[in-house]
């Protein structure tokens, strides 16, 4: 049995290997060209083409790991059909949930692995692509429609414009006392990154405490004046970026009260959970596709079925992305928006594992 395990763990391995490799490419090159303007006026000329689809490499990653391991196993099915090796197996009593046995190891080690892999490099990948400024990173989640507030030594700072990687536009700093109660505005044009605190310039002053209700105007102060604060570039990119791009430590310290990000903390918690059930729903996946690939006629090839296994695989990421789309949102709790894709496909797989067993 042992040797059965490791020639379709090794069968598997490299399928999914080639898989990732081809999806990568393809994906990356077209992301690429869709951003060839944006690479080109930056100059870094035609190298900029793989830095870039270098730094996109763990985001696409994210997005895909569970579909190629969905497309390795069809795949791995497919040459043991047309090598008929699938026979070979079924007639040593090697049954489906058997196989889904053998092949659970390293189906589960391929996705804890993925998930390592993208959580180490991701979030610094985003930061680099923000730093650069491409594309969508020019102004990623930081806009007048969608602008930057949070909370520092007790004051409330906003910002509507990322002019670059170390400089804010339009910046409101709202200084409160003990009691909550804002006891001055500040306006600021920009505030640049200067090492240990922000220089704010073109910046005005509205003192509101003891005013009554009289009106009262803002004055401007002559020069720049300094932010001191401790965030810096990387932790405002931390801050502006989107939930599922960072780390699972980062989303731990975002869905703690009162330390929200750009996103409420429900949505930081419900990407930390996606992440971390993604090996049960390709354990889930597994058990469907090897329930469907148990074609051992003469003729067969396998190929209607790996379009069906695809489809499927389709259905779960369409479902799966309404889910999270519903619950970062606010419109679902987390616990319900993980479970219910995991639950209807797992009773999917059980169903078709069944149904192989009684034939």
């Amino acid at each position: 049995m042992l040797k059965f395990a490791v020639y379709l763990s090794k069968a598997f391995l490299f399928t999914w290997l080639m898989v990732v490799f081809g999806f990568l490419v393809l994906i990356g090159l077209l992301d690429s060209l869709a951003n060839g303007a944006d690479i080109v006026a930056s100059g870094e000329g035609f190298k900029g083409t793989f830095k870039y689809m270098a730094l996109r490499a763990p985001v696409i990653f994210d997005r895909i790991f569970v579909f190629t391991l969905v497309v390795a196993i069809l795949l791995t099915y497919v040459k043991l059909i047309r090598q008929h090796e699938l026979v070979a197996l079924l007639g040593f009593g090697i049954s489906a949930t058997r196989q889904v046995l053998l092949l659970t190891p390293v189906v589960l080690g391929a996705s804890i692995l993925s998930i390592t892999f993208i959580d180490y490099t991701m979030a610094p990948a985003v930061r680099a692509l923000q730093a650069w400024g491409i594309g969508e990173y020019k102004i990623k989640n930081i806009t007048r429609d969608n602008p930057l507030w949070l909370e520092d030594n007790g004051a409330i700072i906003r910002a509507t414009e990322r002019v670059s990687y170390e400089t804010l536009g339009e910046i409101q700093i709202f200084e409160r006392n003990e009691l909550g109660e804002v006891d001055s505005i500040i306006w600021a044009d920009k505030g640049t990154y200067a090492g240990d605190g922000w220089t704010l310039q073109g910046v005005r002053r509205l003192e509101v405490k003891g005013s009554n209700g009289e009106p009262r105007e803002a004055t401007r102060i002559n020069g720049n004046a300094t932010w001191t604060t401790s965030q810096t570039p990387t932790s405002i990119a931390r801050l502006a970026a989107e939930p599922r791009d960072l780390s699972l430590s980062e989303m731990r310290d975002f869905m703690k009260p009162g330390n929200s990000g750009a996103k409420p903390a429900f949505a930081y918690a419900f990407w930390h959970a996606h992440r971390l059930t993604r090996p049960l729903a390709a354990l889930i996946l597994l058990m469907a596709c090897a329930a469907m690939m148990q074609r051992t006629g003469r003729e067969d090839t396998g190929d209607k079925t790996l379009v069906l296994g695809i489809t499927l695989g389709f259905v779960f990421l369409i479902i799966d992305g309404a889910m999270a789309t519903f619950a970062a949102s606010g419109g679902l709790s987390v616990g319900p928006a993980i479970a219910m894709p995991l639950l209807a496909f797992g009773l999917l797989s059980a169903f078709l594992l069944t149904r192989t067993e009684a034939l």
